[in-house]
């Protein structure tokens, strides 16, 4: 059975509650020192900051000290 709009629009949104919810992630991860602390992995993501003919700036975020810092492409 497949769920309609109706159906979707009346589902509760899902929240994490308590201490560990600060360090859930579903972004990706790769090898990159930290120019905060030195750490060698953090988190990444894309971002369109710039008008839509030019690259998008990608975001890192430290996994020690939740620095976060961009990277132009």
């Amino acid at each position: 059975m497949q769920a309609t709009e109706e159906d979707l629009a009346n589902v509760a949104p899902i929240k994490v509650v308590g201490d560990k919810e600060n360090k859930l992630t579903s972004l990706p991860t790769t090898k990159i020192e930290c120019p905060k602390c030195g750490h060698d992995e953090a988190m990444w993501w894309f971002l369109q900051t710039r008008s839509g003919d030019e690259p998008p700036t990608q975001f890192y975020r430290c996994m020690k000290c939740n620095h976060t810092w961009r990277s132009y492409s």
